[in-house]
């Protein structure tokens, strides 16, 4: 009887300990072992968790601050020209639709047409009108030169002539845009520098 209560103690008790038991020498270690295994359990839970929570604080960090960085336009270059004022205007419908329309045209962000319009205006605008007429130039020389190709065409004397002339121009045309788009891509990429 005596040597039941004492396990039944063993059994019982909310104290992690070992309790060496009298009259046989037996340890209670079953109670120890599930209570060290249930803390061992919840101990990795809890830094499973810890760590959960503190990759979640650095990533809402991280994103807190490119939030803060795209609000300031993001990180500036060290020897760049950024542009830092912001004018703000009111404009009709009408007006807005126009300028729209022209940006449109040149190709361009409303923006960037905007700036242009208020630093220097037309002499850069004309520079995209310039392009343009240049490509419809061009474009209609290769369809002329398509047409000169056909059968119907190709009986004429001087077909090779002309086909040879239009070639010409049409590269002229192309080279001088070429160099122009990539002189001003060099500008632009020296500016950024």
């Amino acid at each position: 009887m005596h040597l039941k209560s004492e396990e039944n103690f063993c059994r019982k008790s909310n104290r992690v300990q070992k309790i060496l038991m009298a009259k046989n020498g037996n340890f209670c270690f079953r109670k120890e072992k599930k209570i060290q295994m249930e803390n061992n359990q919840l101990r990795q839970f809890a830094e499973q968790i810890f760590n959960e929570q503190e990759k979640k604080i650095a990533q809402e960090k991280r994103r807190n601050y490119f939030k803060e960085i795209g609000r300031k336009g993001g990180l500036k270059k060290k020897t760049s020209n950024q542009f830092t004022k912001v004018i703000s205007t009111r404009l009709t419908q009408k007006e807005f639709d126009e300028a729209s329309q022209q940006a449109k045209r040149y190709n361009i962000k409303f923006s960037k047409f905007t700036r242009l319009k208020i630093t220097d205006g037309e002499l850069r605008i004309n520079e995209f009108k310039e392009h343009e007429t240049l490509l419809e130039y061009g474009n209609n020389f290769i369809r002329i030169k398509n047409m000169f190709r056909r059968s119907e065409f190709s009986q004429l004397d001087h077909t090779k002539v002309i086909l040879r002339e239009v070639e010409i121009v049409t590269k002229l045309i192309y080279d001088y845009l070429y160099n122009k788009m990539n002189a001003r891509t060099e500008a632009e990429f020296q500016e950024d520098e």
